[in-house]
């Protein structure tokens, strides 16, 4: 009785109710009134009889259909209110549809989920600057296992960006293998800008303008490599020394000390990257004059 509840018989047009005496069409199962059934004498359903369906079968599609319509529209109706209080959803497409929330410290992702070695909570606060592009990220590196990405600001300037996050063993590196890469130019500005020539390179000879070339396209191959992976090793980076940080920390107190002093970014860290490598450069073009 409960499965044609509130559904209309064909003949009447009145809904059945709990109380309603009902029989069923012995070929297609299609309900009726008993008193409207033996006035009619037969189904009245002829496309169900034509094409062999089953009113049973039909009511649980239609159903679910309704169903179906009826979650699209509170999903829409949901996101319109989403809209309209500022939580719309960000890159859903690329991190799986996570719904970012700025006045969660984690941004809406789970603070336990463990990326790299440490909770999402731990790398949070490790990041501090520009989570919600780095977050939802990370988050989205642990789970496909994708290492590349675009950082303009690293194909840009690589060792400041790493010595913005405090990456310094990157950021020292980057700048010895640009130093040593500009020891053609050097020489080159010497000799056209200076007069001064350097009689193991002669800048006039095809040897020296293949190395000059050669020198150039390292260094622009190495920027756009570090580009595509500047973001994975920072996410390894940030991972390895929050973990490092929670496990060695004594108190809550020190733990957030520790990580405020590793963490986030510094515009101090620019300025003296700057400075070393200016003594960097300084320091080649001696030499480059000296083994004249």
């Amino acid at each position: 009785m409960q499965d044609y509840q509130g559904q209309p018989c064909l003949i009447c047009g009145q809904a059945f109710t709990e109380t309603d005496d009902i029989v069923t069409c012995p070929e297609c199962g299609t309900p009726y009134h008993r008193a409207c059934w033996k006035e009619t004498g037969r189904c009245i359903n002829a496309p169900l009889h034509v094409s062999g369906g089953s009113w049973q079968l039909d009511r649980q599609q239609k159903a679910a259909e309704e169903r179906s319509a009826e979650k699209r529209a509170e999903e829409a109706e949901q996101e319109a209110d989403r809209e309209r209080n500022g939580d719309r959803m960000i890159n859903a497409g690329l991190y799986d549809g996570v719904r970012l929330n700025p006045a969660d410290p984690c941004i809406g992702l789970d603070p336990n989920e463990q990326i790299g070695g440490a909770s999402m909570r731990d790398v949070a606060e490790f990041v501090s600057t520009n989570k919600f592009y780095y977050l939802p990220l990370f988050h989205f590196m642990q789970k496909t296992g994708k290492k590349f990405s675009f950082n303009l600001v690293c194909l840009l300037f690589p060792e400041f960006y790493f010595a913005n996050r405090k990456m310094w063993l990157l950021s020292l590196g980057t700048m010895l293998l640009n130093v040593v890469l500009n020891i053609p130019t050097a020489i080159l500005y010497f000799a056209e800008y200076m007069n001064i020539s350097i009689p193991w390179a002669d800048v006039e000879t095809a040897l020296f303008q293949q190395i000059y070339s050669i020198s150039g396209i390292i260094w622009m191959i190495f920027k756009t490599v570090a580009c595509l992976f500047a973001n994975y090793l920072y996410f390894r980076f940030a991972a390895k020394r929050a973990g490092r940080i929670r496990s060695s920390a004594s108190s809550e107190a020190e733990y957030h000390a520790q990580m405020h002093s590793a963490g986030g970014t510094s515009a101090v860290n620019i300025v003296l990257a700057l400075v070393i490598k200016g003594a960097m450069l300084f320091t080649m073009m001696a030499m480059v004059l000296l083994v004249r």
